[in-house]
């Protein structure tokens, strides 16, 4: 019996390929369930998203006066509770963004005052946007444009 040292051999090298197996195992599963959770998140996000239709209704430009301008804001049926609004405000050249936290219901009109803002805006967009789950902003998708040039 103490001659025969093979099978012992045999056997511990099985045990180690099965251990090394059930390892590798682990590992994939760790990453693929990440991978799936993030997805879920986005996919989640992006649907929440695709229900939101959010239009500028009017930008008059005596209230862009380079320090601040005031957006109307109309949230249209659709989507559930949005995390805000982010405007973007841009003569051209020089781009400024804005957000406002909060969410708009659903059929009403909002005025947003932008502190931060060109001196003759051009265009102004309103995107908005939802907080994930882990409460941080993700923007949609689609955006609002308002046209300032006559």
């Amino acid at each position: 019996m103490l001659n025969n040292k093979k099978g012992l051999s045999t056997v511990v090298t099985t045990l180690i390929i099965i251990l090394l197996v059930l390892v590798a195992i682990g590992i994939i599963w760790v990453v693929v369930r990440g991978v799936i959770e993030q997805g879920s998140g986005q996919i989640k996000a992006s649907t929440q998203c695709n229900q939101v239709d959010v239009r500028i209704t009017n930008v008059p430009s005596s209230t862009c006066d380079g320090t601040s301008c005031v957006v109307t804001v109309e949230r249209r049926a659709g989507g559930g509770v949005i995390g805000g609004i982010y405007l973007t405000i841009s003569d051209g050249t020089n781009t400024r963004f804005w957000y406002q936290a909060g969410d708009i219901p659903q059929l009403t009109t909002s005025s947003i005052t932008s502190s931060n803002s060109t001196a003759n805006p051009t265009i102004v967009r309103a995107t908005a946007y939802i907080n994930n789950e882990n409460n941080l902003p993700q923007l949609c998708p689609s955006s609002a444009e308002y046209n300032l040039l006559p």
